[in-house]
């Protein structure tokens, strides 16, 4: 019995040499590769130039170029700015979302692709929302205001534009004063026939200005009764167009035979009527 046990743990030692041997030759082979490894990260580190050379900072840009190429972006990057030796381990570091991954892909290539052209962009955008776009410089900028055209300004007003300028009216007869005394002293005839023309002007001017005011004076004579008929409880009466237009052309002719002159402006229609019904004949044919 004690010769089968110790033949058993003799076995038993032999094998346990043999593992623990396997295990030792297992780890320095470990050893013999990771400072194999280390040896070539070294050598490769030696390889790798630094910008701290004096040979690479006197050399030109061009050489500089032809070295990213020949090294590769990675190897020239760690070349120029160096390797941090301080690096946080992979458990602590967040996983990069699918933006970031994206924006890193694009600066990598177009870090390596430097001399290949410009980046290429892309050509879709979000549409904005209603009212939310960008909105024109030269809306922003302040903008010269026209106040003829402005409803801000308000509305144009005849009657009162009128009562405003009243003196324009003083003038104008003041100037027609000095005209007529003008086209007395006047001996060469160009001269005399522009001051006819301004002479002639100037007095339609005045009667204009005195047929808008009597027309105003017209009107508001018509707002009154209105509003007195109103105060009153009564109906206002309105009139018609055509019976304006019709008691304007009898005042009209009363003048005219007032002042001699209707004959004069029967002739003058007359010739206006003939004319259109001429010119009326004329395109018909």
């Amino acid at each position: 019995m004690n010769s089968q046990a110790n033949d058993s743990d003799s076995e038993y030692s032999v094998e346990n040499e043999g593992l623990e041997s396997s295990a030792e030759e297992d780890k320095g082979s470990d050893s013999n590769d990771t400072s194999d490894e280390d040896a070539d990260d070294d050598d490769e580190d030696e390889d790798v130039p630094k910008l701290a050379d004096d040979e690479y900072k006197t050399m030109p840009f061009e050489d500089l170029l032809k070295l990213q190429k020949k090294l590769g972006a990675r190897m020239y990057n760690e070349a120029i700015f160096g390797t941090s030796k301080d690096k946080k381990p992979n458990a602590l570091k967040p996983k990069p979302s699918k933006k970031a991954k994206q924006k890193s892909a694009s600066e990598n290539e177009s870090s390596s692709d430097s001399d290949s052209g410009p980046e290429e962009m892309t050509s879709k955008r979000k549409v904005p929302a209603l009212g939310m776009g960008k909105k024109d410089k030269k809306d922003s900028l302040a903008r010269p205001r026209d106040p003829r055209f402005d409803p801000r300004q308000g509305y144009f007003s005849g009657r009162q534009f009128r009562n405003n300028y009243s003196f324009l009216n003083d003038l104008r007869q003041k100037e027609l004063k000095k005209l007529n005394n003008k086209l007395e002293a006047a001996t060469d005839p160009e001269e005399a026939s522009k001051i006819k023309f301004l002479i002639q002007r100037t007095e339609n001017q005045i009667r204009e200005y005195a047929k808008h005011k009597a027309l105003d004076a017209d009107r508001m004579r018509e707002k009154q009764q209105a509003r007195a008929a109103i105060q009153e409880g009564k109906r206002p009466f309105f009139e018609r167009k055509s019976t304006k237009q019709a008691r304007a052309l009898v005042e009209q002719y009363d003048k005219l035979k007032d002042h001699g002159a209707l004959d004069k402006h029967i002739d003058k229609r007359r010739k206006k009527i003939s004319a259109k019904d001429r010119k009326k004949l004329d395109f018909a044919t």
